[in-house]
């Protein structure tokens, strides 16, 4: 099959399924979400959706990966550096965590909180170089991305504003600067590292 043709100056079909995706998130939940509700919502067929996602699990692994605020992740590195004393959001980087909030909000489900956590995790390692086969970085890890979403669920579909802020310079200073801080602090151990074991096998999307 060729791909879908894609009109000049429009999104393609396949980050206009994504967007759907959210969409219908935001205004309901997960379990109502389907190939064909996507599909309508696009104006394109069926076909055009499996040649992109093997099924409605998959849109969502790809639009939780494209959904990942890195934007914090490297003020977060900053802070731990001090390279930066505070931290200030741009436009995207809130609407990527409303989106984040969604999933972690009564409209998701076990399934989405277990993606974007693994996500998350997947954004931290890449970002600070983290050995996960380390067992007191992979906890700290672990721990972080449930956390996050744990704090996130109550900001579902609510505008993240000066109050948001407030909450989230909070974590961040008293959780994620620390917390941080300790695996840099174990990664720069070199020669001392503990046995490593293996890391449990996860589902990818």
């Amino acid at each position: 099959m060729g791909r879908p043709r894609k009109n000049a100056g429009t999104p393609g079909a396949q980050a206009r399924m994504v967007k759907a995706f959210w969409n219908q998130l935001a205004a309901g939940p997960y379990a109502r979400i389907s190939a064909t509700s996507i599909v309508r919502e696009v104006g394109c067929n069926r076909a055009t959706f499996y040649y992109y996602f093997d099924s409605i699990d998959d849109l969502a692994a790809v639009a939780l990966a494209e959904s990942v605020p890195r934007q914090i992740m490297d003020t977060v590195g900053q802070l731990v550096s001090g390279q930066a004393t505070s931290m200030e959001l741009d436009d995207a980087t809130r609407q990527a965590i409303s989106r984040l909030c969604l999933i972690a909000g009564t409209a998701g489900s076990a399934l989405l909180i277990e993606e974007c956590e693994q996500a998350l995790q997947r954004a931290w390692v890449h970002r600070f170089d983290l050995d996960m086969a380390r067992p007191e970085i992979e906890a700290v890890v672990q721990f972080m991305a449930s956390g996050v979403l744990g704090v996130m669920g109550r900001w579902a579909g609510a505008p993240l504003g000066e109050d948001f802020d407030a909450y989230l310079r909070t974590i961040t200073e008293v959780f994620s600067v620390p917390a941080l801080t300790f695996v840099a602090g174990r990664r720069s151990l070199g020669g001392d590292n503990p046995p490593t074991r293996a890391t449990p096998s996860r589902r990818h999307p």
